[in-house]
């Protein structure tokens, strides 16, 4: 998991635009801030997943936005350009639920 989520930033590093790295920051700061709000509210590790797109649906779809709009220019197609974004947001969500199992482990 972890070797995909690398060569995903090394690849998507190379699309790098500013509206795109804008929304990008904003989701990583979103998915920060509900992964401090679900140690708070003591959400289940099953339920962290689905918790943290609800708190970020509207910096989901900037990036997903910002991601179309550079990849029109580029004549990729709508879909291939859903799916790029889709999965750098599951990338982004499946780094931060690994981060609130390690929190959350006993020790």
């Amino acid at each position: 998991m972890i070797e995909l989520v690398f060569a995903s930033a090394i690849y998507f590093a190379g699309m790098q635009t500013p509206a795109a790295d804008k929304a990008r920051t904003a989701l990583r700061t979103c998915i920060k801030s509900a992964s401090e709000q679900a140690k708070s509210q003591k959400i289940p590790l099953d339920g962290f997943q689905d918790f943290v797109r609800a708190q970020c649906t509207a910096q989901e779809g900037g990036l997903k936005t910002a991601v179309w709009a550079f990849d029109s220019k580029n004549k990729v197609s709508k879909k291939q350009s859903e799916s790029d974004a889709e999965l750098q947001v599951e990338d982004f969500v499946a780094v931060a639920a690994e981060k609130y199992v390690a929190h959350s482990a006993p020790n």
